[in-house]
């Protein structure tokens, strides 16, 4: 064991800067200050203003919980009465991949259709204890109670309880029934959580009175508050159940504003489980499409910015918040202990788990689960003290916060090493923050040995990454921070990754020169929650140009390049993308027939990039120094990156002018196609071991469109296309692709695993095939497809298209529907989209090939600048571009994220401007 740096004796001469001399104990929500007296407000001003003034982890209306269905004498039961102690019991949160997954809670939490999700999700099986019973029994519970009484019921429900579980170690999902509250049943799972994530269910009173018809609210409150200790008891995770607050809003993707359709009422809960359940498992999200840059961490980019945010804040807020383009990387939610009770109870726990989830939701960030120490002195290890009751308090609510799994959590470098250790260990997925705030910077400044000593604290305990803060009582403390972290970096003592600014007004410059999750604050709060964005913390787009107005980071340029781009959106997109920002860049037209004139600007050191189009993509890779494992599946280079370095960090080494020492070839095109698949395919249709898809052509989007699919899991692949040769060709090309094998490996910075679709080895190469005519029907031999991709050129005659892309009805004879995407968007209603409007009924989704645009652009965007692009800014600025074109322009709009990277014979002959 690594020997912890101890905590000298002038340490602890005054308390951190966040805190007071006040008794920490749990938070509760807040009560009416008659009941409580006048609140007090602990630390100093400069804590405040990093992390918001003191707020309690409450609303003034507490939202309802889950409940359950159980009988009322299960209520009444000693089990739901036991104590929540997070904390208490050793957790690792390490499982076997291939581990089961169980769902507690009351019935009418929806575990049964989050289990269904899972079970697609994973490629476990899906366990249900309700249908496990009836088929034991033959009886439903309410029949079996009914005919044997009460205790043989309880006695072969244990029984079965308890089968279901030994017989089902591994791949499978289990809905829990009401038996694993009761003693024995108790004793069984926490027996199983001890290999297996079990995860707590919970939702909102008034949607469960809603769905099962049979309580008042009133009394679905009163049944979540006794049965939720002892549920939180026997789980290790817990994930609330949101509804849609607004079912009715405009698909904001969609160039049209139509409706988003009802089999997505469903899909939002499907992202925020899924993202849960890919934590827990630690698989990578393969439904997002992400390139070598984007699978990079905050803390291994440069200049990434975290939102803090306290969790009391209104629902209404965060939704606005989400509602725009977030330019930070991530969320900082800090809970803050002013309302304080004995202990940990039901009613905080389930409000801070209610408003995590919220935050989760709106607004689709990582989360940085910040709780402000009260009372925390330093000390030696095994010394006695009168706060050991705080820190206790304190490290139940970063335990309760694990079962949340944020992204991030921190923990004061100030607490007891054990108590450090034991968070760690229970850490899972999460990444722990050490975190330390010096109060006293007058006497203990950059130079302090404290500091380093700190880094090695964090180090030895097993933080991931270590946090140092100060109040800057000067300017000249934002140059000695930056010496100070550029003596870590460059020693070769300290590994872990550092995160080092001043706080304050005066500290504000340390903050945006920070290269690691800088606080930042959002115009929107400034507006409507003021008291939530102090002075003393920038924007991200004040950060921003902070760096190129102090000639950190510099004004370059970037550009389209093809035969036939002139009319191209990609320049508005961009150029919208940079303006966001407050970055000097601009994005320009290069129209050339050879790809001598791009030669030419690799060597300007003013040139940071281009978007590679027809008919360019597969020309232009013997330029190219450094691929893309994606790229070179496909077979063609769409983003052309100027590398400034050869080492490994090359590629994040971004919005710099110098000589290009080396060229990096990607394509985002797939990611337009992925993209639009996974945000349009109903939860019912989710990618499946037998899931089908049908491409239209055999062209170069028709390679970008196959590798999409692949990368969704989707084993089996029809090719229609008026010439056999070219599908059979294309066939070739991927047929037997064995997906574990070539997926995941990313590129050279890219070195997270992308699992995708079903693990399960029989199934896991790809299988191509191509179907001759149209006159000829479905193979009787595979599923009919749910994911439709017409990849084929569709000019626009006298405001129609030119090609018939409609298919056969018996094709589209899916009973759940499914999703079509047309890539060609002259004209935007095509004779296929119109087909599946028409069908819209049978669950079907039609994608114009505006939609799709935009999605190749902003990760272009990303890997352009390093930034996190403005995806509903730049989808917006494409479609505004593209009615401003008159008809005669918009004909002759280059395709360059839409049409071919390598052009079929048909596509030729139908559309020879290409």
């Amino acid at each position: 064991m690594a020997t912890v740096p101890s905590l000298p004796d002038y340490a602890g001469d005054e308390a951190p800067d966040n805190v007071n001399n006040t008794h920490l104990s749990p938070i509760h929500p807040a009560k009416p200050p008659q009941e409580h007296g006048q609140t007090s407000h602990s630390g100093s001003n400069a804590e405040r203003e990093m992390s918001c003034p003191p707020v309690s982890v409450s609303s003034p209306k507490q939202p309802a919980t889950s409940a359950s269905s159980a009988r009322t004498s299960r209520d009444h039961s000693p089990a739901s009465s036991y104590h929540y102690r997070p904390g208490s019991n050793p957790v690792t949160r390490k499982y076997n991949a291939d581990a089961s997954i169980a769902l507690i809670g009351i019935r009418g939490t929806g575990m049964s259709t989050l289990a269904v999700i899972a079970s697609s999700a994973l490629g476990f099986r899906l366990i249900d204890a309700d249908h496990h019973f009836y088929q034991a029994t033959a009886l439903s519970r309410a029949a079996y109670k009914s005919t044997h009484g009460v205790a043989k019921y309880r006695q072969e429900e244990l029984k079965l309880m308890r089968s279901m579980l030994l017989d089902n170690q591994t791949r499978a999902v289990i809905v829990c029934g009401p038996g694993v509250v009761e003693g024995t049943g108790q004793a069984w799972l926490a027996e199983y959580a001890q290999s297996h994530p079990i995860i707590y269910i919970m939702r909102d009173a008034e949607c469960i009175e809603k769905h099962l018809r049979v309580w008042d609210t009133e009394t679905i409150s009163r049944l979540a508050r006794l049965s939720g200790p002892t549920h939180r008891n026997l789980s290790n995770f817990e994930f609330y159940n949101l509804s849609n607050p607004s079912s009715g809003d405009s698909n904001p993707t969609s160039p049209s504003g139509q409706q988003s359709p009802r089999s997505l009422a469903l899909k939002q809960l499907e992202v925020d489980f899924i993202h849960l359940l890919y934590a827990i498992t630690r698989r990578t999200e393969s439904h997002d499409a992400r390139h070598s840059l984007s699978v990079l961490p905050p803390e291994s980019r440069f200049f990434t910015y975290a939102l803090s945010l306290p969790i009391s804040i209104p629902d209404s807020v965060s939704h606005s918040l989400g509602r725009g383009d977030m330019a930070a990387d991530a969320i900082e939610l800090v809970l803050s202990p002013l309302d304080m009770t004995e202990k940990l109870d039901n009613s905080a726990t389930n409000y801070i788990t209610r408003q995590f989830w919220t935050t989760k939701r709106n607004l689709q960030l990582p989360i940085i689960f910040h709780v402000q120490s009260a009372e925390i002195r330093p000390r030696y290890p095994n010394s006695p003290s009168d706060s050991i009751d705080t820190e206790q308090a304190y490290f139940e609510l970063l335990h309760h916060g694990l079962r949340l799994v944020p992204e991030y959590l921190s923990v004061n470098l100030l607490c007891n090493d054990q108590r450090i250790r034991d968070l760690v260990a229970a850490k899972g997925p999460t990444k722990i923050i050490g975190d330390y705030f010096d109060s006293d910077a007058a006497q203990r400044g950059w130079d302090h040995p404290i500091r380093k000593n700190m880094i090695r604290r964090a180090e030895a305990l097993g933080c991931d990454l270590v946090r140092l803060r100060q109040e800057a009582a000067s300017l000249e403390d934002n140059f000695l921070v930056q010496k100070f972290v550029q003596n870590i970096r460059s020693s070769e003592d300290y590994q872990i990754p550092l995160i080092a600014y001043n706080t304050g007004r005066l500290g504000r410059t340390s903050c945006f020169l920070n290269t690691i999750l800088s606080p930042v604050t959002h115009p929107l709060l400034r507006s409507v929650a003021p008291e939530c964005a102090p002075m003393s913390l920038v924007t991200v787009q004040e950060a921003q140009n902070a760096l190129y107005s102090s000639f950190i980071l510099d004004k370059v340029y970037f550009g389209i390049y093809g035969a036939n781009v002139a009319q191209s959106l990609s320049p508005a997109m961009h150029n919208a993308g940079f303006k966001f920002y407050g970055m000097p860049h601009n994005y320009r037209i290069f129209q050339h027939q050879t790809l001598d004139h791009l030669q030419e600007l690799i060597k300007d050191p003013k040139f940071n990039g281009a978007s590679i189009t027809a008919p360019f993509k597969r020309d232009v890779i013997p330029l190219i120094d450094k691929i893309s494992p994606e790229a070179q599946a496909i077979g063609a280079v769409n983003t052309l990156l100027p590398l400034r370095s050869t080492d490994a960090n090359a590629l994040l080494i971004r919005n710099r002018a110098g000589p290009a020492v080396a060229v990096y070839g990607d394509n985002t095109d797939w990611i337009g196609i992925h993209v639009c698949i996974r945000r349009n395919l109903s939860p019912i249709n989710a990618v499946r071991r037998r899931t089908t898809a049908l491409i239209i052509g055999a062209g170069g989007m028709a390679r970008a469109a196959i590798y999409a699919l692949i990368r969704l899991g989707v084993r089996t692949v029809f090719i229609y296309n008026r010439t056999q040769h070219n599908a059979a060709e294309l066939g070739r090309q991927f047929q037997n692709w064995p997906f574990q094998e070539n997926l995941g490996k990313g590129s050279e910075l890219g070195t997270q695993s992308r699992n995708v679709g079903s693990p399960d080895p029989t199934t896991d190469t790809l299988t191509i095939r191509v179907i001759p005519s149209k006159d000829d029907l479905w193979p009787a031999d595979a599923n009919h497809p749910t994911i439709i991709v017409s990849c084929i050129a569709t000019p626009e005659i006298d405001g129609k298209s030119s090609v018939d892309t409609s298919l056969p009805s018996t094709w589209l004879a899916s009973p759940t529907g499914g999703v079509a995407i047309e890539l060609s968007y002259t004209p935007l209603k095509t004779p296929l989209l119109n087909q599946i409007n028409e069908l819209k009924e049978e669950g079907w989704i039609a994608v114009d090939g505006l939609q799709v645009l935009p999605e190749q652009g902003v990760l272009q965007f990303e890997l352009f600048t390093g930034r996190k692009p403005p995806r509903d800014l730049m989808r917006r600025e494409v479609f505004r571009a593209y009615q401003n074109r008159t008809p005669s322009e918009t004909g002759n709009i280059s395709h360059e994220s839409c049409l071919p990277l390598e052009r079929s014979v048909d596509e030729e002959r139908t559309n020879p401007i290409l």
